[in-house]
């Protein structure tokens, strides 16, 4: 009996934790009126003194699919072992998804702002988007004003619609641009060879990684 009430206590406490975990998005509003909705992971030993290499992640590019919160207690949950700052931005209030000509330079507006809390190591953030998130990730990467540190893509199926112009625009960022796809998917993983055979042609720093679980390959990327 006192080990069921041990495990209920136990669950509660869980649920309770991974509530407040993924309740605690703030809010900024950009110079143009658009809104982010955003939370911050920070590692167990932070130092607001120190330089942390910081990720912006999306997890979605539509609302009604945006795994943001999931994101924080799925693909996040060793966040506290890495040495980075990881900033989990939903689509912005009032927008279906994160295509739009606003969104982009209030997305610039907003960068700047996480930039005066937290010490953004180079001035630079690394893009990382994990399914529909490629979306964004793939989009913005191309659009800041100030240069990005690498684009990770997890499942990326964005790629479609890429010609000649898009591969271009990649390519010039003269960034790492790290694909990943899990072992199962098997049609990602050929689009992703096509994708880096066009990308090292325009000699882009590009590779392509299949794995067995993203938390794994996050782990060894970020540790």
């Amino acid at each position: 009996m006192k080990a069921n009430i041990a495990l209920i206590v136990v669950i509660f406490f869980s649920i309770n934790c991974i509530q407040a975990q993924t309740s605690t998005f703030n809010k900024y509003k950009a110079f143009n009126g658009v809104a982010f909705e955003y939370t911050v992971l920070v590692p167990k030993d932070f130092d607001s003194n120190e330089t942390y290499k910081t990720i912006v992640s999306f997890a979605g590019v539509d609302r009604k699919d945006d795994a943001s919160n999931t994101s924080i207690t799925t693909l996040w949950k060793n966040h506290k072992n890495y040495n980075s700052i990881i900033i989990i931005a939903k689509v912005p209030v009032g927008e279906s998804d994160w295509i739009s000509h606003p969104i982009h330079h209030g997305f610039n507006d907003f960068l700047k702002y996480i930039k005066t809390i937290y010490n953004v190591e180079n001035q630079k953030f690394h893009f990382l988007g994990y399914k529909g998130g490629c979306v964004p990730a793939q989009t913005y990467v191309s659009m800041l004003e100030y240069p990005a540190a690498s684009l990770t893509v997890l499942s990326s199926g964005y790629w479609d619609h890429y010609n000649e112009r898009e591969y271009n625009r990649l390519a010039k960022l003269n960034i790492p641009i790290n694909i990943i796809y899990l072992a199962n998917e098997e049609d990602g993983i050929k689009k992703g060879q096509q994708v880096v055979s066009m990308l090292i042609a325009k000699e882009a720093k590009v590779t392509l990684k299949v794995c067995k679980n993203f938390v794994t390959e996050l782990n060894t990327y970020l540790q």
